[in-house]
């Protein structure tokens, strides 16, 4: 969990906030809505930790000493405070003008009221006819963080090219691992007529001759020899397959075949998609074993290098904020 600044206890007992963080108010209704949200979490973790099920007194109930509603109101409290940091970077940058909560009701209502006039004038508009409060809360955030970051690249924080590489190394097994792909060589024999039918007579042609050459390879034939032997009647050609794409490595025999081989060795007869197939793997790269290379993914690497920068530098500002606790409307908390 997120570890705040300094908290102090506010002596205001009529205050609609849960809190303020350097004198900007956390609404009650901000805090409710992280509550709202932070609920699956923290049910998930005392059932995964203590086999606890969900009853009338989940909540209140002490396991290991851990109370569910006092975990959740303190990591409602610090998904608050690190969203309203966001806001108060975001104010400083120029890209919102109002952080209240009242200000972003007063803006989704306008928001709504021009998505409707346009729909009644038969407007073309993007997105919902009418933003619920936790959509629009949602798309405002979005859009602020992409404005923020934009900024503070423009104003010296965009990497050159030696920090770029400093962080693709440090981050390359996170974030810059290639998928699982396998390259072959095959020789395929395409049974299909002139319409894209089967030829059934073909097909059993087709059938033998590749089973022979299949047994002069296991009897020590070379693959390349083995496809000059069957001249023109076949096609061979390398392919590279892609691995993260689970339904089409099912839908293949031959990706599921060429999967199983080392490279070097060569796979027996397999039908796909109207033609016989043999295949000699040439690489079989594993999850994890190669990366991506960095002339490739540059952009990315520099996309990714903002938002690590921006979050380390949203987490300073949280360390050092000075929250108020409004500890009345904290303490009496319920669900």
């Amino acid at each position: 969990m997120v570890m705040m600044g300094s908290v102090y206890p506010d002596l205001s007992r009529r205050s609609y906030n849960i809190a303020t963080i350097n004198g900007t108010p956390i609404h009650i209704n901000e805090f409710r809505k992280a509550v709202q949200a932070d609920k699956a979490q923290i049910f998930g973790y005392f059932h995964d930790r203590y086999n606890a099920q969900q009853s009338a007194s989940f909540w209140s109930t002490s396991y290991g000493g851990e109370i569910p509603l006092e975990l959740l109101k303190k990591q409602a409290l610090e998904d608050c405070v690190r969203m309203k940091v966001q806001q108060m970077i975001a104010k400083e940058q120029g890209v919102m003008k109002d952080i209240s909560y009242e200000g972003f009701l007063r803006s989704l209502n306008i928001e709504n009221d021009r998505r409707q006039k346009a729909v009644n004038d038969h407007k073309v508009i993007f997105g919902p006819v009418q933003y619920t409060e936790n959509a629009y809360f949602e798309n405002m955030m979005s859009n602020a963080i992409l404005a923020v970051t934009k900024n503070l690249e423009k104003n010296g924080w965009k990497p050159d090219e030696q920090q770029s590489k400093q962080f693709y190394e440090a981050n390359k097994s996170l974030l810059y691992q290639a998928s699982a792909s396998i390259k072959v060589k095959q020789i395929s024999f395409s049974f299909l007529d002139s319409n894209r039918n089967i030829h059934e007579q073909l097909k059993a042609e087709a059938k033998k001759e590749m089973e022979a050459i299949s047994n002069d390879i296991s009897s020590g034939m070379s693959f390349e020899q083995a496809a000059r032997e069957m001249g023109q009647k076949v096609q061979v050609t390398e392919q590279q397959y892609q691995m993260d794409n689970d339904i089409h490595v099912s839908r293949s025999p031959v990706i599921q075949a060429a999967r199983n081989l080392q490279p070097g060795e060569v796979g027996g007869v397999i039908e796909e998609n109207g033609s016989f197939y043999i295949i000699k793997c040439l690489e079989n790269n594993k999850p994890g074993s190669t990366y991506l290379p960095f002339d490739l993914v540059k952009d990315r690497v520099v996309n990714d290098y903002m938002d690590s920068r921006y979050k380390d530098y949203v987490q300073k500002r949280v360390s050092e904020a000075q929250i108020v606790l409004n500890e009345e409307k904290y303490r009496n908390f319920e669900m």
